[in-house]
């Protein structure tokens, strides 16, 4: 839904900003369907704004700087450019500063969008090149430990109990996702099987590759801890 709204907005802002462009290239009969529909658009355009602003702020953590400093800077530009045509009486003014707002928006809009390509781009590599290693756990001590990972859109942090060689629970502490809530349902398999690389929940594969490695990195973590030195 927030992609969704995202691309709403975006559509809107086009055919508010075709409005100078029917003007300069003196379309009058299309300027004229622009006007009217330049009050309506403008308030689907803060409504949809509105909508894609509740679903983002609880995926925020899950989001580059980049991309949330872009968005929080394209919110601050349309509410000054609301504000600016209340306040404003003076037409030319008005019209200076709606232009100018208009071009820092759209130069917003496009490094927002840039930022989330790259970021998710970044998320996709990430998650592909998950790889887990073969873990005797026999060679484990007996311990409760913790491991986490990250891989940008999903982050799990667990903490895993190790007794007579096995793994005896996982607990996880923390998982921020979006749609990958079912993988949890993972943590039941990686105890059965006693091994991290297992079947992953469908529908939630990457949620459950970052679970699984998370529990992997603790467990690697407490190998690498007792592996003796080749010096020693």
């Amino acid at each position: 839904m927030g992609i969704f709204s995202g691309i709403l907005c975006f559509i809107c802002f086009c055919l508010l900003s075709a409005k100078a462009a029917s003007a300069k290239l003196h379309l009058k009969r299309l300027d004229r369907i622009l006007i009217k529909l330049h009050k309506p658009v403008s308030a689907f355009l803060i409504i949809t704004c509105t909508v894609h602003i509740l679903y983002a702020i609880p995926i925020l953590k899950n989001r580059d700087s980049l991309v949330v400093i872009s968005g929080i800077a394209n919110v601050v530009l349309m509410v000054v450019l609301i504000c600016l045509c209340h306040v404003i009486k003076d037409r030319k003014k008005k019209m200076l500063w709606h232009r100018i707002l208009t071009i820092l928006m759209a130069i917003g809009i496009i490094g927002h969008f840039t930022a989330y390509i790259i970021d998710f781009n970044n998320y996709q590599k990430s998650v592909a090149n998950i790889q887990f290693a073969d873990i005797d756990l026999e060679k484990v001590e007996d311990g409760t430990y913790r491991g986490e990972f990250d891989a940008g859109y999903i982050y799990a942090k667990v903490e895993v109990e190790i007794k007579d060689g096995a793994i005896v629970s996982i607990s996880l502490l923390e998982h921020r996702n979006e749609r990958g809530k079912r993988a949890e349902d993972i943590i039941d398999d990686v105890i059965s099987e006693q091994k991290t690389d297992v079947d992953a929940v469908s529908g939630a594969t990457n949620s459950s590759n970052v679970i699984k490695k998370a529990i992997e990195k603790a467990i690697s973590s407490l190998f690498m801890q007792y592996k003796p030195y080749p010096f020693l």
